[in-house]
């Protein structure tokens, strides 16, 4: 919801009661309008049923699939025809894998693109909630982002270095 989006299917998750649970509610902060809304179903089919462009996320190339890129890389194009900006597509949606697992070849197979989150070489684990997080700032900055509000741009005095701050909270 951060991002603005409220969009949520999970596909068979491992508690049926998950959109009710404390631990859910609570991690949800305030966001229990998209909770209410969100759907569970049995299958992939299922959850797919409207999308016209399907992306996966892994960390893992694949040796047979889509193509691997980075969010921000795919996201431009898709947004660009030549040298204009275009209308994001109509459906698009954001295949994750579980916690645990990650992705089943399978599924990774059915979409368009393969998104890796661009992390140090040595050590690329990112959780599922950084994850989902990354992959919504990264498609909400190709629909136009959001604006800061007016009171963040509009501080324009100079701003104090750390030292004269911590001198000042001393």
């Amino acid at each position: 919801k951060t991002m603005g989006f409220d969009d949520l299917v999970l596909v068979a998750p491992r508690w049926p009661n998950v959109l009710r649970r404390e631990e859910t509610i609570q991690r949800a902060s305030g966001a229990n309008d998209v909770l209410a809304k969100a759907r569970i179903v049995e299958t992939l089919d299922e959850a797919l049923e409207g999308v016209s462009h399907l992306c996966a996320t892994a960390m893992t190339p694949r040796d047979f699939g889509p193509p691997t890129r980075a969010p921000r890389e795919h996201f431009t194009q898709m947004m660009m025809t030549g040298a204009s900006p275009v209308q994001p597509p109509a459906g698009v949606a954001f295949l994750f894998g579980s916690e645990r697992f990650g992705m089943r070849n399978e599924d990774v197979y059915r979409c368009h693109v393969c998104l890796s989150i661009p992390t140090h070489p040595g050590f690329g684990s990112l959780n599922l909630a950084a994850a989902v997080q990354l992959i919504a700032y990264e498609w909400r900055q190709a629909l136009g982002g959001f604006a800061l509000p007016a009171s963040v741009t509009a501080q324009q005095r100079p701003v104090a270095d750390a030292a004269a701050v911590a001198g000042m909270l001393g």
